[in-house]
């Protein structure tokens, strides 16, 4: 769903590779780590059921991606949810705050990655 450049963005170094998991029956997983460093991690899910308004409570609307996008924040990261059309998407993102060499990272500049890599992947549907 998405180039290892794209996630690279996310994780500010070049993505190590991927491994896909299954998680849900019905759904993929791909997992993305940092290069050079550990403790940062991309999630991109397909989702097994329709993300809406009432996906998760507390959610934040994100308007410009996909038909429908939600993000939660997380202390340790974030998380989009995304519907264009008929696919539903997670993408996610998070790191060790005790890791050493992890920068802290504002949530505002989390979402804009998240927002960021989530429209590219939108343009491909």
């Amino acid at each position: 769903m998405a180039t290892e450049k794209e996630v690279g963005a996310v994780l500010g170094q070049p993505t190590k590779g991927r491994r896909d998991d299954g998680v849900l029956p019905g759904s993929a997983q791909c997992t993305y780590v940092n290069a050079a460093a550990k403790g940062r991690i991309v999630f991109i899910a397909l989702l097994p059921f329709e993300v809406s308004r009432q996906t998760k409570p507390g959610t934040l609307p994100v308007a410009g991606v996909g038909d429908v996008a939600l993000y939660d924040e997380a202390s340790i990261g974030g998380h989009l949810y995304v519907r264009k059309g008929s696919v539903n998407f997670a993408v996610n993102y998070a790191f060790d705050p005790l890791t050493p060499g992890i920068p802290d990272q504002h949530s505002s500049q989390i979402r804009d990655h998240l927002e960021t890599l989530a429209r590219a992947i939108v343009s491909r549907l």
